[in-house]
């Protein structure tokens, strides 16, 4: 297991505060993990022998040639271990003993190599910090836990007397005399670092997500520029290209594993009265995690972004970046207008089509719905959801856009488990010239001719804006950061929020349950077919977008868009809490129906801050603020409302398929279907699908809520650009993957535009 690249969720602390059984954590449970990661835990991209580059040492990245251990998942070796099972797992009786017999022990502390880096002059080992990469953890005096907290790393900032000058930044000696010692370092070392050519780049982008992978593909295109692509996750496993398996890397080891801050309104059913915020640590970024939907967002979401001040982004100037990027093979390619079919990003509907899709498609017909394209002309209606994949598999950015030309291209290096810490700032020109990243327990530096860009994900790039002293003065103040610019960062936080307990039961007709046994052996079919209904999203195929009566006056736009997930009724309703959080068996298999209503465009506005405990490497303080503008709640009830009537359609009746009008745990003393009723749903049982946006708004000068202009330039910070869902003024009406993957597409542009490319 030494090439294990990834490692399963750990719910053995959560189950144990089951108060049922569930079957997420029963040895059924247990089992599907480990067989998961046994199989998919391997990643495609460490089996090939990647290029030396020219411009690196051979290990200065972690490439390797050492393919002696095989992959999980690859070597014909490895099916060994399987062979008692037998060809067909259908037809065997598998004993719990047989199959943790064949399979071993699976979290091994040889899972992740213990090879370490000797620092060099540029370069400082990081004390008292747990590696990301392997574990060992390193003590010193500078990062030591003191009574369970953890010191501040600026100490050095907070002596001295501070001035805030005209360019929004703080003064002092010791500031100033620390980046100066940071720039005259730079400056001494840039022959050697010319020389060597090891440390200097033109460009370097600061995550490979759903944004960061498009960017790193197009610069690279230039031959004559260098470009460096930091991700701090591992690179993408092979567990990420299996559709249904989506609930399974969550809380995983590519997940930064953020959870929101307790608040009156939100998640107050949830475990610890919090949400997780899923987000993708891995090549590929949540474009590795997500649930594959490609869509657009509403025309209008774009003119409004225009019309906001943000010249150059009307649904006419983005329209052509979607196209670029897709590779549409589907019915909707002759569509020209809309759609591309030379992009590197594959677009195509699964081939396994759930069996609930045709009842839900046609109820919403029979209440008016038309079927559309919405990623076309229309979006009020409903369809088979286009999603990002070919032929059953998942198509990430990293997959899309990175492995393809990754070892073609010699001017194009990636390095993982890179996390950027600091953007390196010139005090005296407000200049970036560089980042600080920690890489198997050693920091480095690396320096940008050019220029550097965030793509770090709504979350991340804000809280990397804040770490390198561009945000809020005060916050940034009281963290003894020295400011360079006082933007507001990590403000006007939004996301699509929806509830997490709204079921309706299914009739053996239509549910797709199985019992333990078939699930494992499905898990293999997949792995040696790359079939079944593991190869795409079960109720997750089908969406709608309707108008409530809060919707605004402009007919064509939605103001909620219907999702489904699947659900095992008895287990929810026994522990829906533990349930929730534990929830990792694949989308396929399921008795009920989780009815999602999602807020398209939000009133509500959250924040985030850096964690004063532990900014550098702890997550940071997310205030979601859902629901503290009551037109939120008023049309999320509207929705719930609507969704309910979808029982008197033919198709529905026809199925004897009904929602379960037994109140969940949380709101049992409300009467099912009241608006109370469905008011503590949203309160409790909150949840969102994963949408952050709006942390580094785009806007024009006299925006004083901006943080970038509209050609995504940091105000106040030469050569620094932010790339991804942050930027954002306001949340797309649909999913975000698509849109980001657009920003990528079309900053790309604008930066070989700017340099005259």
């Amino acid at each position: 297991m030494a090439n294990m690249n990834w490692i399963p969720p750990d719910v053995s602390t959560i189950c144990s505060e089951t108060v049922a059984p569930l079957t997420q954590c029963s040895q059924t449970g247990f089992m599907f993990l480990t067989l998961v990661a046994r199989l998919f835990g391997g990643s495609v991209d460490k089996q090939e022998n990647l290029p030396v580059n020219p411009y690196t040492p051979h290990h200065e990245f972690g490439y390797s040639n050492d393919l002696s251990n095989g992959f999980p998942g690859k070597s014909e070796n490895q099916l060994t271990a399987f062979s008692q099972l037998g060809p067909d797992m259908y037809n065997h009786d598998i004993q719990t003993e047989t199959l943790t017999s064949a399979l071993g022990p699976i979290l091994q502390t040889d899972m992740f190599p213990k090879k370490y880096e000797k620092p060099n002059n540029n370069e400082q080992r990081l004390p008292g910090i747990q590696s990301f990469s392997t574990g060992e953890f390193y003590t010193g005096p500078e990062f030591e836990f003191e009574s369970g907290t953890f010191s501040n790393p600026f100490e050095k900032y907070d002596r001295g007397r501070r001035d805030f000058n005209e360019r929004g930044s703080y003064t002092d000696s010791d500031t100033a005399n620390s980046e100066n010692i940071e720039v005259k370092k730079y400056k001494k070392d840039r022959k050697k670092r010319n020389k060597r050519n090891v440390h200097e780049y033109d460009f370097i982008i600061v995550g490979a997500g759903s944004a960061g992978c498009v960017i790193a593909n197009r610069l690279s295109e230039v031959k004559k520029w260098k470009i460096l692509l930091l991700e701090a996750g591992p690179e993408e496993p092979d567990v990420t290209s299996v559709p249904s398996l989506a609930p399974t890397l969550g809380r995983s080891s590519i997940d930064w594993m953020y959870r929101t801050q307790p608040e009156e309104l939100t998640c107050r059913a949830q475990r610890g009265q919090t949400c997780a915020w899923l987000s993708g640590r891995v090549m590929g970024g949540s474009s590795a995690i997500n649930y594959l939907v490609y869509m657009r967002g509403n025309k209008k979401d774009y003119d409004d972004w225009a019309a906001l001040g943000n010249k150059g982004w009307s649904y006419n100037n983005v329209l052509p970046y979607f196209i670029k990027s897709e590779n549409n093979r589907d019915i909707e390619a002759k569509d020209k207008t809309y759609h591309g079919v030379n992009g590197p990003l594959n677009v195509e509907r699964f081939s396994n089509m759930d069996k609930n899709i045709p009842m839900l498609i046609d109820a919403f017909n029979e209440f008016g719905l038309p079927l559309v394209d919405f990623n076309g002309e229309r979006q009020i209606g409903t369809m088979t959801t286009q999603t990002t994949s070919r032929d059953g598999k998942r198509v990430s950015t990293n997959t899309a856009f990175v492995r393809p030309v990754r070892r073609k291209r010699k001017n194009l290096i990636v390095s993982t488990d890179s996390q950027v810490i600091k953007i390196l700032i010139k005090p005296d020109s407000l200049r970036a010239y560089g980042v600080k990243y920690l890489r198997n327990g050693v920091f480095k530096r690396a320096f940008a001719k050019k220029e550097i860009i965030i793509s770090a994900g709504a979350l991340n790039s804000p809280k990397l804006l804040l770490l390198s002293g561009v945000g809020p003065k005060e916050h940034l103040k009281s963290l003894g950061i020295p400011v360079y610019k006082d933007l507001k960062v990590g403000h006007n936080l939004q996301d699509h929020a929806t509830t997490d307990a709204f079921l309706m039961k299914l009739s053996n007709k239509t549910s797709t349950s199985i019992n333990s046994k078939q699930v494992l052996s499905e898990v293999l079919k997949y792995y040696k077919q790359k079939n079944g209904l593991l190869a795409a999203t079960g109720p997750l195929q089908i969406t709608a977008f309707i108008r409530t009566k809060y919707a605004d006056n402009d007919e064509t736009v939605p103001d909620i868009q219907f999702h489904f997930d699947g659900r095992h009724m008895k287990d929810f309703y026994s522990d829906p809490t533990t349930y929730l959080a534990s929830n990792v068996l694949p989308l396929a298999y399921y008795d009920s129906i989780n009815v999602r209503p999602i807020l398209l465009l939000p009133k509500s506005r959250g924040y985030l801050t850096l964690n004063k405990t532990n900014p550098v490497f702890g997550q940071p303080l997310i205030f979601p603020n859902f629901f503290t503008d009551k037109r939120d709640v008023d049309t999320l009830v509207a929705a719930l409302r609507y969704a309910i009537k979808l029982e008197n359609t033919k198709s529905f009746k026809k199925n004897q398929v009904s929602f379960i009008r037994v109140p969940v745990k949380a709101c049992e003393r409300y009467k099912w279907g009241s608006y109370d009723y469905f008011v503590c749903l949203l309160t409790r049982y909150t949840a969102t699908i994963f949408h952050p946006s709006g942390t580094c708004k785009m806007g024009p000068k006299d925006d004083n809520n901006a943080v970038v202009d509209n050609k995504l330039r940091v105000y106040g910070i030469k050569k620094l650009r932010v790339a991804d869902a942050s930027i954002m003024p306001n949340i797309v009406r649909g999913n975000t993957n698509a849109p980001v993957i657009m920003i990528g597409e079309k900053l790309s542009d604008m930066i070989k535009e700017s340099w005259g490319v």
